[in-house]
């Protein structure tokens, strides 16, 4: 009896979510409640309640739990120890843009991320979460490519801050221009072209300085 009942309610908080995260991408964050949730969901308000505390704490169960299946490979990424850090981002990366080609969710999330920014009033704590998020992204990209330069796999002079930045620069640009113009951007095709030609461009041995190390 009590192991349904907690089958039961992993049921319902996944259905709370999956109900939430199509009314966020059909109406935005701001203008979705938790009472449209319960009541599309077909729920009381307090069973959203017992599940989350409010709005913000249900967007970020969301994006932890479809970031949870990607984690092994980004933590072997920051492992010093692992000996092709290189190897495992590419995969992660891989991963990741396959899963936002492939599956509705991942890129209804990503769709709402890159929306976050226009946030204000009961949304700003949520801005600041993902905002913090994305910084920390970009320190895990930092330290993946320091591990790999120390490990031989980019030439000693690469700047792993600044090809930090690079990269996710283009994983941003490509993400975004992809959902704005789907027609033009074939991501599931381009996804080997962008990483061959990123991972290349940062593997060369003799390239012009201004591109791996920081300025003067």
């Amino acid at each position: 009896m009590v192991r349904r009942t907690k089958e039961e309610a992993e049921q319902t908080r996944s259905h709370i979510m999956a109900t939430a995260l199509d009314l966020f991408c059909r109406h935005g964050l701001a203008k979705t409640s938790l009472t449209d949730i319960a009541q599309t969901a077909d729920l009381s308000r307090g069973a959203i309640y017992w599940h989350f505390r409010n709005k913000e704490e249900l967007f970020v169960s969301l994006w932890e739990e479809l970031c949870a299946p990607l984690a092994e490979n980004m933590y072997a990424c920051l492992n010093p120890d692992e000996p092709d850090p290189l190897g495992r981002l590419r995969i992660f990366l891989h991963q990741v843009m396959h899963k936002i080609v492939t599956e509705p969710a991942h890129r209804q999330m990503f769709s709402l991320i890159f929306h976050v920014e226009s946030l204000e009033g009961e949304g700003v704590a949520l801005r600041e979460h993902m905002r913090q998020q994305s910084i920390r992204f970009h320190r895990d990209l930092e330290m993946t490519l320091l591990n790999a330069r120390n490990h031989g796999q980019l030439p000693s002079h690469a700047d792993p801050k600044r090809l930090a930045i690079l990269m996710h620069c283009m994983l941003d640009g490509y993400i975004i221009n992809w959902l704005h113009f789907p027609e033009y951007i074939n991501l599931e095709e381009e996804i080997d072209f962008m990483l061959d030609t990123l991972f290349g461009l940062f593997t060369i041995q003799r390239v012009d300085n201004d591109i791996l190390t920081p300025n003067a």
